[in-house]
């Protein structure tokens, strides 16, 4: 019997322990909606005067729209939330007894299952594309397809050393806190002054900084409200003036620009932003939290939303490119100024036709995230050197596939595969767990 006819998420939420912080599922659903939102509204594609086809970002075409990236960068929020989730996990794994490589394989393997299935479809799309003489299309669909998964590939490697970083957090988490921010800023410093490859240092420090936030929310190691109250708007403020000053931009997004990029690796800006975001979203979050234990029907939606969360962010670009190419055989591409309010109303088919068709992707693939979240832990035969640097090939295949040539494209599809087919696949499996996610 299949893993999606014996489970169903949503009776699941009757089994949630009491004390359980709901605001966490809240974030990280919320979070893979505005980000497939966010991407269909900066999808730039049409044609040219000759008949080609251009795609590109929003941002690219007209700047004035940097500001609404601050709506839709919720990375950080979601970054926030697994560290909660990390740490909440992992304190119950050490309390069994579990080994550190057991966790890290277990967790590697609920994201790495549903990412798979998209790699497979990818490399049979790639395959029948050259086949059938359509080979360029196919490259530049998985392309668009990988551009989002920048996150995952910086989410396994910070989430792979949470058992290491998680007990430093701990021992002297101010300490740790300042230590890690001083060496990101150094690290961005030595960058801006021409010191070759150090600044890309910070595309694990960079993220792992709102990880330790998330470690700290789940120790209760934050502001009160009433601090925060005063520490999210002067956050805000002060990322506005730094923006403003420069040389940092305002967008929060990859924007097309080559220098002071926002997010690869992440700037000074960025994690200003970061803070101000992760503030809020502490402030917010005991009122969420009660709104959510006296609503067991809004838990339940979000409980549903975020067990197939992974799957949006992973197949929502696919839909989008599915769409496009629809349009397009239809002539229905937007043809107004890429910003002015005819090419928003001209994207409205774009956008309904890369959810219905993200609908049908979902009711096909979502199987896969459930069975990965319910997944029996089977333990890993390897030690925590061997499972870390699984980690380390997966990200680098993930970010290579994120690279856009055809040659990047082809390495980093097949690193990803070899690795999860040799050190990580596992057939193991249950049918019911208590806990909704751990």
């Amino acid at each position: 019997m299949s893993t999606e006819k014996t489970i169903n998420v949503g009776d699941l939420v009757s089994e949630v322990k009491p004390d359980r912080n709901r605001a966490v599922d809240f974030y990280k659903a919320i979070a893979m909606v505005a980000v497939a939102f966010g991407h269909w509204m900066a999808i730039v594609v049409f044609k040219d005067d000759d008949g080609g086809i251009v795609a590109g970002n929003a941002l690219e075409f007209d700047y004035s729209l940097a500001w609404i990236t601050w709506a839709f960068q919720v990375m950080p929020l979601f970054f926030l939330a697994g560290g909660f989730s990390s740490a909440v996990s992992l304190d119950s794994h050490n309390r069994k007894g579990g080994t550190p490589q057991d966790w890290v394989a277990n967790r590697l393997r609920r994201m790495m299952l549903p990412t798979m299935i998209l790699a497979y479809f990818w490399i049979v799309a790639l395959g029948a594309g050259s086949a059938l003489g359509v080979g360029d299309m196919a490259f530049q669909g998985a392309a668009a397809a990988a551009i989002p998964l920048w996150f995952l590939a910086n989410y396994t490697i910070d989430t792979a050393i949470a058992p290491i970083t998680l007990p430093l957090f701990r021992k002297r988490p101010m300490a740790f806190f300042a230590g890690i921010g001083s060496a990101f800023i150094a690290f961005e410093v030595l960058g801006i002054l021409g010191v070759p490859l150090i600044q890309s240092v910070n595309w694990v420090i960079g993220w792992l900084i709102f990880q330790i936030m998330g470690f700290a929310w789940k120790d209760g190691f934050v502001p009160s409200r009433r601090q925060l109250a005063v520490i999210a708007p002067t956050m805000w403020i002060t990322t506005y003036v730094v923006v403003k000053l420069g040389p940092w931009r305002a967008s929060m997004v990859t924007d097309g620009q080559e220098t002071f990029e926002p997010t690869q690796p992440p700037s000074i800006a960025l994690m200003l932003f970061g803070i101000a975001y992760c503030s809020t979203a502490l402030f917010l979050a005991p009122s969420i939290n009660t709104w959510l234990t006296k609503s067991a029907k809004s838990f339940k939606t979000v409980a549903v939303l975020g067990s197939v969360g992974m799957s949006v962010y992973l197949w929502h670009f696919t839909a989008a490119v599915v769409a496009g190419v629809a349009l397009l055989l239809v002539d229905g591409l937007p043809t107004a100024d890429v910003g002015t309010l005819d090419w928003f109303v001209q994207k409205a088919p774009l956008i309904g036709l890369s959810f219905v068709f993200l609908m049908v992707l979902l009711s096909i693939v979502k199987r896969f995230e459930i069975q990965g979240l319910f997944a029996a832990k089977a333990p890993y035969e390897g030690s925590l050197v061997r499972i870390l640097i699984s980690a380390a090939l997966l990200s680098t295949g993930v970010k290579l596939w994120t690279g856009g040539t055809e040659t990047n494209i082809m390495i980093g599809l097949a690193l990803t595969t070899v690795v999860w087919h040799f050190d990580l696949k596992t057939r193991k499996s249950s049918k019911r767990v208590a806990d909704l996610v751990d």
